[in-house]
């Protein structure tokens, strides 16, 4: 499971002003698909520790589908960096990217713990 993909419909909520995509609509879609892997791979909540850049490449519109693929890059005890690709689907033209978001394991007192993933998991 190094790498998962996510799709999401541009609809007439998820526009700006301008009538693109909001980056923060977008960016919320990259959480998300990334905090799903990393729930899909420990089994246990984590949550969003980390977010270094988003680099917006290109605009989305409506109808747009959006792809968004997460993967991992490196696994801590208990955390997991991933990397994110946003492409429209069908052009496959490159939206954005972001090259480090962390999640990390939590307990459900919100402590940090152990997610038991092995290196080899996420490779």
């Amino acid at each position: 499971m190094k790498e998962l993909q996510f799709r999401y419909l541009v609809c007439a909520p998820d526009l700006n002003a301008h009538g693109t995509l909001h980056g923060g609509v977008l960016l919320r879609w990259i959480d998300e698909a990334a905090g799903m892997h990393a729930r899909k791979l420990t089994n246990r909540v984590c949550v969003t520790r980390f977010i270094e850049a988003i680099n917006f490449v290109s605009k989305a519109k409506l109808g747009d589908i959006m792809l968004v693929t997460t993967y991992v890059t490196k696994i801590g005890r208990t955390s997991i960096e991933f990397g994110v690709d946003v492409k429209e689907d069908i052009s496959r033209r490159s939206v954005a990217t972001i090259d480090k978001i962390i999640f990390v394991s939590i307990d459900h007192q919100g402590n940090t713990v152990r997610h038991g993933v092995k290196d080899d998991q996420g490779s």
